[in-house]
């Protein structure tokens, strides 16, 4: 997948084509993680400063465990 690709389909040499259930899977587990990532980036400003160390360190963890989760359910990246 490009990423000029929609989420929930897949690039081929013709045209666009529908994603298998297992990518269409991935693509909402990804969509819900980056709009939780959105919603706690945006409750920053109720936060003391020195909390947004904390909530950077914990987003950036949840972020790298979920795109390692969907580079292992999309195989190897080229």
């Amino acid at each position: 997948m490009t990423d000029a690709t929609p989420l929930g389909h897949t690039d081929t040499a013709d045209n666009a084509q529908p994603a298998t259930q297992e990518q269409q899977a991935a693509a909402g587990i990804a969509e819900r993680t980056l709009q939780m990532a959105r919603e706690r980036l945006a409750a920053l400003d109720d936060l003391p400063t020195a909390d947004h160390v904390a909530v950077f360190d914990q987003l950036h963890q949840e972020l790298s465990t979920v795109l390692h989760g969907l580079e292992q359910d999309d195989g190897p990246r080229a």
